[in-house]
């Protein structure tokens, strides 16, 4: 974003440039996290992270929802939707007030859903087919999908329960030297390549409305990404000035959604396309149709949570990948904004946080916990807009705009080729993420080189293989059926195979000699730019005096 000084009518001038000139590095930066921009600007940069986080969640409710037995025009998918909305709000005030303090969004977790999915899909949660359920009238299938709900909502809290207590025990901050990038990077990346081809499946059904948004996002993003637009602000300190503002860059989610989803609904009112198109926009109209205008979601709306251990045993691997990923990206988010490596007590406060977002998530139930949307990482990476404050506006506007069930039950009626291709191009960013934590290491190291692809190579095809083969037989046939499930879980995710041998690997294979690094990887690659980082960063991850005592307050009072 290029800003000019402008006369705001007197002899002092604005002087918007973020970066600083003693600093060469810091001047990339367009806004530093403790930097608050005009509040119009704020607002749009807030409104395009929102909708880089909405859409994430818009996909994974649509992913969810056949799973648990809800139909195509059931407002249900507009409940769940609100819910989540709002979750992700508050989950993401609590992380940059009282976690990690990064420009973080946080919001469903891809995570979740990979092992929320395989739980759903084992046999006691087969749904019926559409036939049946439409002839079981409007309550029967509500008790049918919120009974899965509720499950899920048991195995989620007993998740973050566990995880808010390794956080804030210190275990995290104490394990962070075992976990690498070499352990980072294979987790996130198969995140990003395995839940990609459901978005690919969603693009199927119209592969020109899908190949269309992607060249509006490509053309936006990349190619129009240094055209600078002036345009007016006014301060009530400094009166009317000028800015010119990298309007595609910034906005290029917002404009490629908007124009497709204005072009479908005038091909669909033209009758341009069939009624069996995902593109069409009529097709899920009725979940429009059938919402109500307001709706505030509360704890245990579905009914109360139900504890199964097998819920909770296959979703408990979620745990360790949620903190691998959470990790990776708390790290990535502080190089982007040139700030020192987050220190083990502040992952250990990041890290807790979202343990108890994930337990609001259960109360409420969306049907996944809460985690880190890498996303949003690589959306800041790219508009090198890191402002806190502009995250927490994109928070309040979230928490502000769920309870308005019709406005939520509108984004469910986004067409389906149109939300697989931009949610595909978010899950690139996934892995372009994932990718960056390779900086911490040397990819000069044979041994390095060998973990990563080993790594890799297992977490992408051990899953598929074994889905392959349970297909005609059992492959896991031990004397208990909840063992079974379990283990039947864990091998169809990819990401923990991936993620547990890079991490066994990388921690058990020694170090070449002539390149071993002092410390842990992140750390080692934190020493070398220390000298440069000035002592006011500490200052972004630090909670007030004032906010703590009232925080230790509030626990002393409840233990």
């Amino acid at each position: 974003m290029d800003v000019i000084q402008v006369d705001s009518g007197g002899d002092e001038r604005l002087d918007f440039l973020a970066g600083d000139k003693k600093d060469p590095d810091k001047r990339r930066i367009v806004y530093r996290v403790d930097q608050r921009p005009p509040v119009c600007l704020t607002l749009l940069l807030a409104l395009q992270n929102a909708v880089t986080t909405v859409g994430g969640i818009v996909f994974v409710a649509n992913v969810l929802a056949p799973a648990l037995c809800i139909l195509p025009e059931d407002p249900a998918r507009a409940y769940l939707l609100s819910t989540a909305i709002m979750v992700a709000g508050i989950s993401t005030l609590l992380q940059t007030i009282l976690g990690v303090r990064l420009p973080i969004m946080q919001s469903s977790g891809f995570v979740y859903i990979s092992f929320t999915l395989p739980i759903l899909n084992l046999e006691q949660w087969q749904c019926y087919s559409e036939v049946d359920l439409y002839s079981m009238g409007p309550e029967k299938r509500t008790l049918e999908w919120q009974l899965r709900v509720r499950y899920i909502q048991g195995a989620i809290i007993s998740v973050g329960i566990v995880q808010m207590l390794l956080g804030y025990s210190g275990f995290v901050g104490k394990s962070l030297k075992y976990i690498t990038p070499l352990t980072v990077v294979p987790t996130m990346c198969i995140i990003g390549l395995t839940v990609i081809e459901r978005g690919v499946s969603l693009m199927s059904g119209n592969w020109s409305t899908a190949l269309i948004t992607i060249l509006f996002l490509t053309f936006f993003s990349q190619y129009l990404r240094k055209v600078a637009i002036p345009l007016p602000f006014y301060s009530s300190s400094k009166g009317l000035f000028q800015v010119r503002l990298k309007i595609f860059a910034l906005f290029s989610i917002l404009l490629s959604v908007g124009i497709m989803w204005i072009a479908c609904v005038y091909m669909t009112s033209n009758n341009n396309l069939l009624p069996t198109d995902p593109a069409n926009t009529d097709s899920k109209s009725g979940v429009f149709h059938n919402s109500q205008i307001f709706r505030l979601p509360y704890p245990f709306q579905w009914g109360w949570p139900k504890f199964s251990l097998t819920s909770i045993m296959a979703m408990l691997p979620a745990l360790f990948i949620s903190i691998v990923e959470s990790v990776g990206n708390f790290y990535t988010c502080a190089k982007i904004a040139n700030l020192k490596t987050p220190p083990a007590n502040v992952v250990n406060r990041g890290i807790g946080v979202q343990g108890i977002s994930s337990i609001l998530a259960g109360f409420l139930g969306i049907g996944s916990g809460v985690g880190v949307s890498s996303e949003n990482v690589g959306n800041i990476g790219i508009t090198q807009v890191c402002s806190r404050n502009v995250i927490v506006y994109a928070a309040c506007l979230m928490i502000l705009i769920s309870p308005f069930t019709k406005l939520i039950a509108l984004l469910v009626t986004l067409p389906d080729p149109v939300l697989g291709a931009v949610t595909s191009v978010l899950l690139v960013l996934i892995t372009a993420v994932a990718l960056s934590n390779l900086q911490f290491i040397n990819l000069n190291s044979i041994r390095n080189m060998y973990i990563l692809g080993m790594s890799m190579f297992f977490g992408l095809t051990l899953p598929k293989y074994f889905l392959s083969v349970s297909v005609n037989n059992s492959l896991i046939n031990t004397k208990y059926e909840m063992m079974n499930n379990i283990i039947s879980v864990y091998l169809s995710s990819g990401m923990l195979i991936g993620g547990l041998i890079g991490f066994v690997l990388d921690n058990t294979i020694p170090d070449d000699e002539d390149q071993k690094l002092n410390g842990d990887a992140y750390q080692a690659a934190d020493n070398k730019v220390k000298k440069s980082i000035d002592n006011e960063n500490d200052q972004i991850y630090s909670i007030s005096d004032r906010l703590y005592e009232k925080i230790n307050y509030l626990l002393t009072f409840f233990v």
